[in-house]
């Protein structure tokens, strides 16, 4: 004797889009050299001056800021991210 089954599967195709824009974007990330306010921003949800306050006013931030002339800064990203998610974890309460 043969047994059928029948299987339905659902997807949540909005929370597999979520977490596929997820995953690109700590990928793409991860191999950016260099990274700006508003990519940082965006990164930690966060508004330009929480992340003046929180975080660019640290020495060991500071240390990694780049700037040609008077123009835009960024920052190494290889090295601040890690950075400002230990000041996360360890520093805030």
């Amino acid at each position: 004797m043969t047994a059928i089954v029948q299987v339905e599967v659902k997807t949540d195709n909005e929370a597999l889009d979520a977490k596929y824009d997820e995953i690109f974007e700590k990928h793409v990330t991860a191999r950016k050299k260099l990274v700006t306010v508003k990519q940082l921003a965006a990164m930690y949800s966060m508004e330009r001056d929480a992340l003046e306050d929180a975080f660019f006013t640290d020495p060991r931030i500071k240390l990694y800021e780049r700037r040609r002339g008077k123009g835009k800064r960024f920052w190494i990203a290889e090295k601040v991210i890690p950075i400002m998610d230990e000041i996360i974890e360890y520093e805030w309460n």
